[in-house]
């Protein structure tokens, strides 16, 4: 399969990778590393004063994680299975 015009520009996409345990994500990997998270929350963003503005103009607040995934809260799982 030929690559397409991003890939030859840019080169091949990195991969992302989630560890899931019990339906949260426990760890997040791209190529092969943990990165820094940013989150684009657009819920708090229509109210948030000086929310930021992605490129079509809806409000977000960028949110930058540093601690480890799990402490993120993210699921994959039905509600019945959240702790909280």
């Amino acid at each position: 399969m030929m690559p397409d015009i991003f890939e030859r520009l840019l080169g091949p996409r990195p991969s992302l990778t989630l560890d899931i345990e019990q339906g949260f994500v426990t760890g997040i990997w791209v190529a092969g590393r943990c990165p820094n998270v940013t989150i684009r929350d657009f819920d708090l963003g229509a109210t948030a004063p000086g929310a930021s503005l992605d490129y079509f103009g809806a409000p977000f607040v960028p949110i930058n994680w540093h601690l480890p995934p799990w402490r993120l809260g993210l699921a994959l799982a039905p509600p019945h299975l959240f702790p909280f």
